[in-house]
């Protein structure tokens, strides 16, 4: 029995750490939580990247459409709308004119066409050229699309010289020819088998777009695209690439 003025103790506790096992089970559960949330990142961020160029694809597309459209409408368009054609669009200055590429090279496209003043005589911008300059009346807008490598390396479209869009792999041209006068297209030809390009009422352009870089779980493009005959690929690589085929109308020729 302890005396009755003496302070009673506590009972020392027992302390201990964690075993190495404990460590190594707790370093290879951080571990594998780690890695899993590391290859949630890289699969999200490489999703990401490939959304992101598919909607820099789709941008292309609807950005050269509406270019093309705009540009091979206005072919043939005189300051003057009394003034005889051939006195404005001869020779040299053609309103239409192409050259076909070798093999699966590319094809060209020029347009040509006058511009328009304001009352005061200053181009009034209801006419642009390829690259949003504006023409003045009587003055001839020359525009010339071609493929060639753009500033990322990749194949690109390019108008007068300058790259418009970029990642546009291939342009393939078929031309709409009235064999019969009544103003609409009777065939379809490449350039080579076109008559008389003044009677060209309209145009067909199919080009091969592409992602700027491959594309997260995408398989190997081993196809090949077919654009107006012309076929171009594989390419071999995780790239993915659409073919789009629009027709333009040469207004100033058509009803």
């Amino acid at each position: 029995m302890n005396p009755p003025n003496q302070a009673r103790q506590a009972p020392a506790r027992a302390t201990r750490g964690f075993t190495m096992i404990e460590l190594l089970v707790a370093l290879t559960i951080g571990l594998a939580l780690m890695i899993v949330v590391a290859q949630l990142f890289l699969g999200s961020r490489a999703t990401y990247a490939t959304t992101d160029d598919l909607s820099r694809m789709q941008e292309n597309i609807r950005f050269s459409h509406t270019l093309l459209a705009r540009t091979v409408h206005l072919a043939g368009y005189r300051t003057a709308p009394n003034s005889l054609v051939g006195n404005v669009f001869a020779g040299a200055n053609a309103a239409l004119a192409a050259t076909n590429g070798a093999g699966t090279a590319s094809d060209t496209l020029t347009v040509r066409y006058q511009g328009h003043n304001d009352a005061g005589g200053a181009a009034d911008g209801s006419v642009l050229d390829c690259l949003g300059n504006r023409v003045a009346a009587n003055a001839m807008a020359v525009n010339t699309f071609s493929i060639a490598p753009g500033a990322n390396g990749n194949n690109a479209l390019f108008c007068n010289g300058v790259e418009l869009v970029a990642d546009v792999r291939n342009m393939q041209i078929v031309f709409g020819e009235d064999t019969n006068a009544d103003l609409t297209a009777d065939r379809y030809v490449a350039l080579p088998d076109v008559a008389n390009m003044n009677n060209v009422v309209s145009v067909r352009i199919a080009l091969l777009y592409e992602t700027p870089g491959p594309a997260a779980a995408a398989t190997m493009d081993t196809k090949t695209y077919n654009l107006h005959g012309v076929v171009v690929g594989p390419f071999n690589d995780l790239r993915i690439r659409r073919v789009v085929t629009t027709t333009y109308n040469l207004r100033n020729r058509t009803p």
